[in-house]
């Protein structure tokens, strides 16, 4: 399968499903694309050239059962979305569209499968982590019923820290969490 190299369709047309191990070699392609937003973000712009997400922590991801891919047409992938599951939470590690593919509903649509897979699973919330001031990162989520955590918490925290570690700026990261309706699964 290949990454998306170009719109072919309204995103509608897409299905989302679970990501098969041979598909994480295509999300580094994926991630590389929707970080070319970051280009005109003061003091991000590195993240533009950033490597993204390694290729072993990808499949250990899908191992897990816990990616979904967005595919396009058969053997092209636009986007994907990788979490984990913490205890009573299922953290968002990564989501992200191609660039040909952004604004379409696709990674709406890839929330909306983690949110119904940690729900069915009798799990209480989604978090993330992510930007404070950039459109499409926590304003974005807040729209879909995201709230920010003022006191994230020793993981959550500890993930804010880490990214802090990775040259991400600390004063500009938040975490935030969708409380779910458990569905007995």
């Amino acid at each position: 399968m290949a990454a998306a190299a170009s719109a072919h369709g309204p995103a509608q047309a897409s299905r989302i499903r679970l990501a098969a191990l041979q598909d994480a070699a295509h999300l580094s392609a994926i991630e590389q694309s929707a970080a070319q937003l970051f280009r005109t973000e003061p003091g991000l712009e590195w993240l533009a050239a950033g490597p993204g997400m390694a290729r072993p922590e990808h499949e250990r991801l899908i191992l897990q059962g816990s990616v979904w891919v967005a595919e396009v047409s058969p053997g092209t992938l636009a986007g994907f979305l990788g979490a984990e599951a913490f205890g009573p939470e299922l953290h968002v590690w990564e989501v992200s569209v191609h660039r040909a593919w952004q604004r379409t509903g696709l990674g709406r649509r890839l929330l909306r499968c983690a949110r119904d897979h940690a729900a069915a699973r009798g799990l209480a919330a989604l978090t993330l982590t992510t930007f404070a001031d950039l459109p499409w990162n926590a304003p974005a989520y807040a729209r879909l019923g995201f709230h920010l955590e003022a006191d994230p918490g020793p993981r959550l925290q500890g993930v804010l820290d880490a990214e802090a570690a990775h040259g991400l700026p600390k004063a500009r990261r938040v975490a935030m969490r969708l409380a779910l309706s458990r569905t007995p699964g």
